[in-house]
């Protein structure tokens, strides 16, 4: 690949990553409940799960995906369920958590849990895979190297955890933890319910495509 398709192609990666969707409201819920360290971890575990899916995509795998019509469904209705559980977690925690002093003893737990949740708000999208396979075509061609797939993958997913680092970062000023510190509760409550919201239309528009 020339010089100038890489950068066409970070372009679009950057873009795509700064792009408002579901992924977005689960990291900035998880950084305005339990703090920018959640955040972070998080945009790393999406970051990886994006790097996944690129790196199908520019392997060709992604037209597996494609050609099984009931694969991608499945992970759809998984991905629905996955962000109607996050956002009635959410939504309890903003109801009734209460303080405590238990932080150090469950911080190998929220690392684990948060990277997790960010990995697989990534990899149950399967718009995610569409997009990289869409991207990726207009630069795949035949006789192309697998390091050359892995640089595609490892530039997007780099970009990915950087755009939601940088992120995360706005969120956690000073400004907007003192807004955050004062309407926490309604701020997870409505994070929580536009989760909620988004998993019921997912499944509405799935209901109305394939039924």
């Amino acid at each position: 690949m020339l010089l100038n398709e890489w950068i066409s192609l970070a372009t679009i990666c950057i873009l795509g990553a700064f792009s408002p969707g579901p992924s977005l409201v689960v990291v900035l819920s998880l950084t305005a409940s339990e703090g920018r360290k959640a955040g972070y971890i998080a945009s790393l575990g999406h970051g990886f799960g994006v790097f996944i899916y690129a790196l199908i995509s520019a392997t060709g795998l992604a037209i597996v995906l494609n050609s099984y019509r009931q694969l991608y469904i499945s992970i759809q209705i998984l991905g629905a369920i996955f962000l109607f559980y996050l956002g009635i977690r959410i939504i309890g925690s903003s109801l009734f958590k209460k303080s405590d002093n238990k932080s150090q003893d469950i911080v190998s737990s929220i690392f684990s849990s948060r990277l997790i949740d960010g990995f697989l708000i990534a990899i149950l999208n399967p718009k995610i895979a569409v997009f990289f396979f869409s991207l990726f075509s207009q630069f795949l061609v035949a006789g192309q190297t697998f390091t050359i797939h892995l640089g595609m993958a490892t530039m997007a997913g780099v970009i990915d955890t950087f755009a939601y680092l940088t992120l995360v970062s706005l969120v956690s000023t000073s400004i907007m933890r003192k807004f955050i510190t004062i309407y926490k509760k309604s701020v997870e409550f409505a994070f929580g319910l536009l989760l909620i919201i988004l998993a019921l239309s997912l499944c509405f528009k799935l209901f109305l495509d394939y039924i």
